[in-house]
């Protein structure tokens, strides 16, 4: 870079004072001529005035013309100089020398002898330099004879220029070898001077290198004086200015994507030509799109935005949001399409959030689920009991085996209900963490053993076996592994038909032991089977069966709360097997 600025402004300096030589000569040598020209002039005009007086005095006829002969003679042998006299119609008269100038075949030359007498004529004094006339430079002065002021002829002379050669010669000598002499110094005086010119430069050219490059680091000289010292002073100010403001934009880059990516709804922008500008992690893993192709990409050539966002060019255009739900498999989406406006609030693209409310529509239905059931299964016994009271306060039952009959069952329906409160109270409780269950170390033996003589002949069509096992103490809680089993045994019996068998047993692993209970009922579909654990629900649609259907329920918090885990595998019309974790520490 810097052998490059010295040789091309050295290269422009020598071409400055060679083209300046040249001039200065060519004009050197016409100024010397004219200069020589105009002191010739001057000391041939009083002999041409007093040669044009002794004319006119012989036109007039007061002076001979063999004394006019004898004056013109005298006047040229001491001046050395040839004298033409010439009449008014441009003719020659006198000359001092034998050359005949008509005679002279010399175009260029008689054309500026005849401009040359015109002016004369015209009154005017005249000195032409002609270079043309035996290969020498000729001067031609003239002035004009005037008769009362009306020209009747004119004298010339016309004197060869042979310095003028000479010193024509000299002078370009002389302009020749002071150009080759000063020339290298000029050069050698130029680069150094240029180096200190070029410094400057460099250094501030190798600041803007740095700054392209997002180096800041390196800093122009500010210590050079003039312009280059308060030019690399104001680089340092931009340079700092321009890393200060490129670290806040940084910044706030890192920011916007903290921020797009903690957002849990889908995010992508697009501009008014609706390509992609921004996106967040969140819809990558959403659409399982491709990052590196994904920025700058028309959104119209992404599939799923061809049929879900047919509205955004409306949002752009009308400058409005838009709302729509729409499925991705099998998840429900709320898109919300708000437009982005400049400081005139024209439209200049569009943010576009995909909310993932597929649990919120779970929730939803799950709660209106949870009221249906509810109401169902309180309107049961309520019903119940109403249509058992009103024929007894309308004294309809007057049987007493019939009356006492009616009090059994709406007692039974009131145990139903209450067992049905509590039930949810509990499972309430439990989802609310404001049950607390405190562990131990419980002995599985003794807890198995309570169960199956409470339940050994519970149903004496179904056939309960269970094998005693050596376990060790767990840590857990004696009772809630009792309501537990209870919970899974009267689903158990509940939903094995007569001569069904149903089994407690246990396995033994590293830190926990794994409780199962198994039986060869009716079983689960599968389209069931991932619902058993939710609240109020039940495989038989028609409710014909036993149950509020909250056991496995809160089967599931309790052991959650302990940070154990339940699990289920049925096959339908074969059997079920429930199975839950107690670790022993």
């Amino acid at each position: 870079m810097k052998s490059f600025i010295v040789r091309r402004i050295i290269l422009l300096m020598t071409s400055v004072i060679v083209l300046s030589s040249i001039i200065i000569g060519v004009l050197g040598v016409f100024l010397s001529e004219d200069f020589i020209g105009d002191v010739r002039d001057n000391k041939f005009v009083p002999d041409l005035s007093l040669i044009a007086e002794n004319v006119k005095q012989f036109q007039l006829g007061k002076m001979s013309k063999e004394t006019l002969i004898k004056i013109i003679s005298k006047s040229s042998e001491s001046s050395s100089t040839r004298y033409f006299v010439f009449d008014s119609d441009r003719n020659l008269t006198y000359s001092s020398d034998d050359s005949n100038f008509n005679s002279i075949e010399n175009k260029d030359f008689n054309s500026k002898l005849t401009l040359a007498l015109t002016k004369i004529f015209s009154g005017e004094k005249v000195a032409y330099k002609v270079h043309m006339f035996a290969n020498k430079p000729i001067e031609i002065v003239g002035v004009p004879i005037l008769i009362e002021d009306v020209p009747s002829g004119a004298v010339v002379v016309i004197s060869e220029m042979v310095d003028i050669e000479l010193i024509r010669n000299q002078y370009f000598s002389s302009l020749i070898m002071s150009t080759l002499i000063v020339l290298p110094l000029v050069v050698v005086f130029s680069y150094f001077i240029l180096q200190r010119i070029v410094r400057p430069i460099r250094n501030i050219t190798q600041v803007a290198l740095s700054i392209l490059d997002g180096d800041f680091s390196i800093k122009a000289d500010e210590s050079v004086e003039g312009e280059f010292g308060f030019l690399g002073k104001t680089m340092n100010i931009l340079s700092a200015n321009l890393y200060k403001s490129l670290s806040q934009l940084y910044i706030e880059k890192n920011r916007l994507n903290q921020v797009l990516n903690t957002l849990v709804e889908g995010m992508i922008s697009v501009d008014e030509n609706l390509k992609i500008t921004h996106f967040n992690s969140v819809l990558l893993e959403k659409f399982s799109i491709d990052e590196t192709r994904l920025l700058g990409m028309d959104i119209r050539d992404i599939g799923y935005f061809q049929i879900e966002l047919s509205e955004l060019e409306l949002s752009i255009t009308e400058n409005r949001q838009i709302i729509k739900t729409a499925l991705l498999g099998e998840r429900i989406l709320e898109i919300i399409m708000v437009p982005i406006e400049d400081e005139k609030n024209h439209s200049v693209g569009a943010v576009i959030l995909f909310k993932d409310i597929t649990e919120m529509e779970k929730l939803e239905n799950l709660r209106k689920d949870y009221v249906a059931n509810v109401s169902h299964e309180l309107r049961s016994p309520l019903t119940a009991i109403r249509g058992l009271i009103e024929p007894l306060m309308d004294c309809v039952v007057k049987d007493e085996s019939d009356i006492q009959r009616y009090y059994q069952i709406i007692y039974q329906e009131s145990l139903r209900l209450s067992r049905l409160v509590d039930d949810i109270m509990e499972l309430s409780r439990l989802q609310s963490h404001e049950s607390v269950i405190r562990k131990n170390f419980v002995d599985l033996n003794l807890v198995f053993e309570m169960v199956y003589e409470r339940y050994k002949l519970f149903d004496e069509s179904i056939q309960f076996k269970y094998t005693p096992q050596e376990l060790p103490l767990v840590y857990s809680n004696y009772d809630r592994i009792e309501q537990i089993l209870v919970i899974l045994l009267d689903n158990a019996f509940k939903f094995t038909p007569e001569n069904g068998e149903i089994a407690l047993k246990t396995e033994l692993k590293e830190d926990h032991v794994i409780v199962k209970v198994i039986d060869n009922g009716i079983g689960i579909s599968k389209e069931d089977l991932p619902f058993v654990f939710q609240r109020f629900y039940k495989s038989d649609k028609s409710r014909t069966k036993k149950g509020t259907g909250l056991g496995l329920s809160i089967a599931k918090e309790i052991l959650f709360i302990m940070g154990e885990s339940i699990s289920v595998n049925s096959i339908l019309n074969e059997g079920t097997e429930f199975s839950f974790t107690l670790h022993l520490k």
